[in-house]
């Protein structure tokens, strides 16, 4: 378990976001980056009322210069990537979508936290990178190389 931890989470409205964010606040404090205003606003709220030290940006992983500014403010030791657009058939869609949010979003994160000396970093997969074929599964599989030759670690999550 993660304590006394500065921890960044992207994605942090998201539904594996929010439940990082609900385990590591109490212990930590925790940064959200995501751009649901609301989702995001109500989970600061929830866990700044039980008098955690939280923090949020409402911005987007595919804005160099918002993710440049967080990891500037809020120097985290230890980032969870989250965000993505995770659904196959919206990003069969609109690949370049996909692209920017779970390829180019991703170099954002990592690079960024590379250059500021960030300790750890989880970079969240989907089983959907395996032996892709989709959209999604390939932007999620370059994602997990780019955080992998940083040095950092992806984890890959599956649903039905």
């Amino acid at each position: 378990m993660l304590k006394d931890k500065r921890i960044l989470i992207t994605g942090s409205a998201g539904s594996i976001g929010s439940e990082l964010y609900r385990q590591l606040a109490p212990h930590n404090t925790v940064y959200g980056l995501d751009i649901n205003e609301t989702g995001l606003f109500d989970l600061h709220e929830e866990y700044r009322l039980k008098g955690h030290k939280v923090f949020y940006r409402i911005g987007s992983v595919r804005d160099l210069e918002t993710v440049r500014d967080v990891m500037d403010e809020f120097k985290p030791e230890v980032v969870f990537h989250a965000a993505a657009l995770k659904h196959v058939t919206p990003n069969e869609a609109y690949p370049s979508e996909a692209i920017e949010t779970n390829a180019m979003g991703a170099y954002n994160v990592i690079s960024q936290a590379k250059k500021h000396g960030v300790e750890k970093l989880v970079y969240i997969s989907t089983d959907k990178a395996i032996n892709s074929y989709s959209v999604m599964g390939v932007t999620k599989k370059l994602g997990e190389l780019i955080a992998r030759n940083a040095g950092y670690i992806a984890v890959r999550f599956g649903n039905n």
